[in-house]
């Protein structure tokens, strides 16, 4: 019986889950990707029934902006159309600047089957790459693929992975090469609702080096979106926004998608104005943790979950398929237990914040339970601990450090 430590103990029920969890991929793939293959369908530039439920949005985006049409892509009632006569279906309207169209801009030089493999192959390949870089061990695999944010984004062919993979890119760099990190950071300005509070964090943090590459980089993608089409289209995009935002902020349908506070108060019966009041201490709040986070003495751990619990405490427009941000904190945390040693429960506490996202998912969508912004709960207690372990490490050593 000594051999069942808690440590065993959540190792093997964690694998056990993850294993379950992976299950999903290959029923996924099986009744959604395997009838195209054998239908010899790869090519075909329009599907009966498109895989992936938000890639249309991309694809049709792509194609509009190739043909010399990206005007179309900012008016609602026209792109609908487009993407029901390109893919046969019409879906959600477009809500990204023109720097998420640039990247956005090769994907209809392909098929769509082979767009969307060709964009979750490296989106996914990267995102897995940078979770291996923070915690390098062959189970961070197992439990980056078994994550729900993983899965979630996989499903709906989303840009989680590319966020999650220049946002953990980029606070991998800050350290090493702060110019490249922060340029990495700047070029998650094509979301802005993700990007808001990453100058925020630079600036508290004084990492001036940072701050430039991220400016830069932003700004680069700025000008090369102005070069690649009209100018008139940032304007486009800035006109559509009240529209979107309405329609975003009025669909009951979707709040159950939104781990947001805004979502859940709307979820809970309450009006809009409620709900913006409460998402708005909520940002207040956001804010405080980040800077008071990244002023003081904290560790490259600490401050990226940090940054990436303010950004989903902040914005009110985070889907269930931007969770993989989730998984960078959850990786780094990970590796310095298995590294540094554990804390009391802080197992246990490791595995709910890896596995509350599907639970409230399930609450959320299943019963229109409010439960969307609770799974960041472990990982604050998680980031608290560790961070008040650090500074009274620090204490002790400046006690028994001999005077100068």
């Amino acid at each position: 019986m000594k051999w069942f430590t808690w440590e065993r103990l959540i190792l093997a029920g964690s694998i056990l889950i993850a294993v379950v969890c992976l299950r999903m991929y290959t029923v996924y793939l099986w009744h959604e990707w395997a009838p195209i293959i054998r239908s010899q369908a790869l090519t075909a530039p329009r599907l009966s029934a498109p895989v992936a439920k938000d890639f249309p949005l991309h694809w049709t985006a792509s194609y509009l902006a190739l043909t010399g049409e990206p005007a179309t892509i900012y008016d609602n009632a026209r792109f609908k159309n487009a993407e029901q006569a390109l893919l046969g279906l019409g879906g959600h309207p477009w809500p990204y600047p023109p720097t998420a169209l640039l990247i956005d801009l090769p994907l209809a030089l392909l098929p769509y089957f082979l767009a969307l493999a060709a964009w979750l192959a490296i989106t996914m390949g990267l995102y897995l790459l940078v979770l291996y870089c923070i915690a390098p061990h062959p189970l961070t695999l197992l439990w980056g693929l078994s994550f729900f944010g993983t899965f979630e984004n996989f499903f709906l062919g989303q840009n989680g992975f590319l966020s999650a993979a220049l946002l953990g890119g980029g606070l991998l760099l800050l350290e090493r090469s702060p110019l490249w990190g922060g340029a990495l950071l700047g070029l998650l300005s094509y979301k802005p609702q993700l990007a808001a509070l990453i100058p925020v964090a630079l600036l508290a943090g004084r990492r001036w080096r940072a701050l430039a590459g991220a400016a830069m980089s932003g700004l680069a993608l700025a000008l090369a979106s102005l070069w690649a089409f009209p100018a008139d289209l940032w304007v486009l995009f800035l006109q559509s926004m009240p529209h979107t935002m309405d329609r975003l902020y009025t669909q009951t349908l979707w709040f159950s998608k939104m781990p947001t506070v805004f979502a859940a108060v709307r979820l809970a019966g309450f009006g809009v104005q409620a709900a913006w009041v409460c998402q708005a201490l909520s940002m207040l709040a956001a804010l405080i943790l980040i800077v008071w986070l990244w002023r003081g003495p904290a560790s490259p751990a600490i401050r990226a979950s940090g940054l990436i619990m303010g950004i989903l405490l902040f914005s009110p427009h985070i889907w269930n398929y931007d969770l993989p941000l989730l998984a960078i904190p959850l990786a780094w945390i990970w590796w310095e237990g298995h590294r540094h040693g554990w804390l009391p429960s802080e197992q246990i506490l490791l595995f709910w914040s890896w596995f509350l996202p599907l639970i409230t998912f399930t609450l959320s969508v299943g019963l229109d339970w409010p439960t969307g912004p609770l799974y960041l709960a472990p990982l604050f207690i998680l980031t608290m601990r560790r961070l008040t372990r650090e500074r009274h490490q620090a204490a002790a050593l400046r006690k028994v450090a001999p005077n100068p």
